[in-house]
């Protein structure tokens, strides 16, 4: 039956090695585990009976592929085969999902074989699986010995159903791979019909060629690797004798005798480790509390002699490069730190492996070195070195030194020197860190202490500067207050002198085209009066620019006060009329019912409204219109009263509407281009913004514009 485990999205599918006793299915799991699992990974959870290695239970998993999402996971299982074991076999054959009968190929195992079989038929019926379509492959296994029966032979007895079929040596692994991997395939097959994948035969191929390819790199030849001794007993599987049983109990203790001297040693070896990682954590408690590199040396030395029973032993540190003595204790000279024959000493060859050095005479060998007859000179037979390593570097050399009552050094005591080391050599570089700290901070106080008179010197001539910095400002800001007085001056006197110029430059204007009008004017005067009244033009657009140069750079002063649309109309259009009336114009005016009266800076707006006004007239078309609409509008849930002018002129092209607002832009519109600075636009924008609006343009070429100035509702009085 298919397990599904929902928490890992695995489907565990459950495979069971069934067969005779001692057929050999215990061996075709091993030799399995060992294949594909030669890390060892997993665990094979065995049982052995009195007379049949077997596995009781066993978890195997292999990645086979996904369905729906779930990995396909394989669990190897296999039954003792002996006759009095049936409940454990009908107990682990329940949810199987494929069956691997492992027949044993001798002549005198047929009748097992068929028993056997029976017994599978029987268990699975009692577990609700129905024999005839569970998945089934036979492994026709110890195809190596001498009395097999062959295979044809075999398959007549048992395979009635023609399902696949190996020759198999399991010990040495020939045709297990190839079994398993055919149940293998067969146990996924039958799982995914009954998952829904029969309706879908590409998915179920997919899947099939995933699990052949998860399964390919096992089935080359048997891997050489550790092969265990098999032996084969001679007894078959019947019940074991009173006798068989009572060998095998005294066998078993034994074996359990054996188990508890190992178990005692085992406790022994434990409680000095315990003992040795108590030492290590109480010397690394009194190094955490050192404040000087005398206490962790000498506590050191001390602690290491203490605890691997000796007396002899010194300590060098690395110091510019060489190791320097800094204690000892038993010797007058510290043997390890001699040169020996080739010139370089084993505290030497310490720091530079980073490896402990151990050392042991043998009194009754012979004398082989120079530091064996200095060792046996001072009464002593052991000698260890251990480096004090921290972040890599070696910062000294340990050493100690045994006589013969206390023997070699194990490795047990080489693990504690060297557990020791490591807390002093972690102490000495934090020691080191401290001091090179100190000596930083002293350091930095003495820069902080000069930076601090610097800046206590800039800042007196910080203090100087500021005074002469208001000094300035107040200057500047005079000054600045002149420049505003000269500036509105300007605006006045500009605004005045076009005011004064306007009047008579447009009467004079008049009379040209009235004079050019008359009968009977020469032709030299006609063309005096042209040059005139071109003259004159131009110098009207330029008072009309310099009005609008004022208003442009005082776009935001004046005050708000009442105006009266009508007025504003008039005002605006007075200096247009010639015009309208030379391009033979018509201009409509609507103003819807309680925007007779606006809030604005009536001077500017008024500039504002004659500059969208002169160009709707200037580009317009002879015999065109120009209509003005005073109307409350609404742009993104704001209220505003919009003065709308629009022409039936050449309009603007799309490209050129963003450039309409620049200063000095006057298109290509033909004879009006040349009139004018270009500022029209670009007042009533700045006009608008200045009363808190905006100003849209909208035109479509051969079509006309649309200038909308937009004021924000307030700007109707109640």
């Amino acid at each position: 039956m298919v397990q599904f485990d929902n928490q890992y999205k695995q489907v565990k599918l459950k495979v069971v090695y069934y067969g005779p006793a001692l057929g050999g299915k215990t061996t075709c799991l091993k030799y399995i585990h060992r294949v594909t699992d030669p890390t060892r990974r997993t665990k094979l959870y065995a049982l052995n009976t009195a007379s049949d290695r077997t596995l009781f239970f066993d978890l195997l998993g292999i990645d086979l592929g996904r369905v729906r999402g779930y990995r396909l996971m394989l669990q190897l299982f296999t039954v003792p085969g002996q006759v009095q074991y049936n409940a454990t076999r009908r107990a682990v054959l329940a949810g199987a999902d494929g069956v691997l009968f492992v027949a044993d190929s001798q002549s005198s195992q047929q009748t097992a074989n068929e028993q056997s079989l029976a017994n599978l038929a029987e268990n699975l019926k009692a577990n609700g699986l129905d024999a005839a379509t569970i998945p089934l492959v036979f492994a026709y296994n110890k195809r190596d010995l001498p009395e097999a029966m062959d295979c044809a032979t075999l398959n007549a007895s048992l395979n009635r159903r023609g399902v696949p079929w190996f020759a198999t040596v399991a010990t040495t692994g020939e045709g297990v791979m190839e079994s398993f991997a055919a149940i293998a395939e067969a146990t996924v097959r039958s799982v995914g019909d009954r998952l829904g994948l029969a309706a879908q035969p590409e998915a179920m191929e997919r899947l099939l060629v995933g699990v052949r390819a998860a399964l390919q790199p096992f089935l080359g030849p048997p891997p050489s690797a550790e092969s265990e001794v098999v032996i084969r007993p001679k007894a078959t599987a019947e019940t074991l004798s009173a006798e068989e049983l009572v060998s095998e109990a005294v066998r078993a203790n034994l074996s359990m005798t054996d188990l508890n001297a190992k178990l005692d040693q085992l406790g022994q070896e434990l409680a000095r480790r315990i003992r040795q990682l108590r030492a290590i954590n109480e010397f690394g408690r009194l190094m955490s509390g050192a404040r000087q590199s005398r206490q962790v040396t000498s506590g050191f030395l001390d602690a290491l002699l203490r605890e691997l029973g000796v007396s002899c032993g010194s300590l060098l540190l690395e110091r510019n490069g060489t190791l320097e003595e800094v204690e000892r204790r038993g010797l007058a000279e510290d043997p390890f730190a001699r040169p020996q024959a080739d010139g370089r000493s084993p505290v030497a060859a310490v720091v530079e492996s980073q490896q402990p050095f151990v050392v042991f005479v043998d009194e009754t060998g012979p004398i082989t070195s120079r530091l064996t007859e200095e060792l046996l000179g001072l009464g002593l037979v052991a000698g260890l070195s251990v480096p004090l390593v921290a972040q890599g570097r070696v910062l000294g050399v340990a050493t100690a030194y045994g006589d013969a009552a206390r023997g070699a050094f194990s490795d047990d005591d080489r693990d504690l020197a060297m557990g020791l080391a490591a807390n002093a050599a972690v102490a000495l570089a934090h020691l080191r860190a401290l001091g090179a700290l100190e000596e930083a901070n002293r350091t930095l106080e003495a820069t902080v202490a000069a930076r601090t008179r610097e800046l206590e010197l800039a800042l007196t001539q910080q203090k100087v500067l500021t005074e002469q910095l208001e000094a300035r400002r107040q200057e500047l800001e005079a000054a600045n207050a002149r420049l505003g007085e000269l500036e509105a001056l300007k605006g006045e006197l500009l605004s005045y002198v076009a005011s004064a110029f306007e009047e008579p430059v447009r009467s004079i204007q008049t009379a040209a085209r009235v004079l050019m009008r008359e009968e009977g004017v020469s032709e030299k005067a006609t063309k005096l009066l042209e040059v005139v009244h071109a003259e004159v033009t131009r110098l009207a657009d330029l008072i009309v620019s310099t009005r609008q140069a004022t208003v442009l750079s005082a776009a935001e002063g004046g005050s708000v006060t009442e105006v009266a649309v009508a007025d504003l109309m008039k005002r605006a259009l007075s200096p247009l009329r010639s015009a309208i009336g030379e391009r033979k114009l018509s201009v409509h005016v609507k103003v819807a019912q309680g925007l007779e009266r606006l809030l604005a800076r009536a001077e500017q707006l008024e500039v504002a409204l004659r500059a969208v006004l002169r160009n709707a007239v200037e580009y317009n078309t002879p015999g065109g219109s120009v209509t003005v609409i005073v109307q409350p509008t609404q742009r993104d849930g704001k209220a505003f009263t919009e003065i709308q002018v629009t022409d039936t002129g050449q309009g603007i092209p799309a490209e050129d509407i963003p450039k309409a607002r620049e200063r000095f832009w006057r298109g290509a519109a033909g004879e009006a281009a040349a009139h004018g600075l270009g500022l029209g636009l670009t007042v009533a924008s700045r006009v608008a913004e200045a009363h808190q609006g905006t100003l849209e343009i909208r035109s479509e070429p051969g079509r006309g514009t649309t200038v909308s100035i937009l004021l924000p509702a307030r700007s109707t009085p109640a």
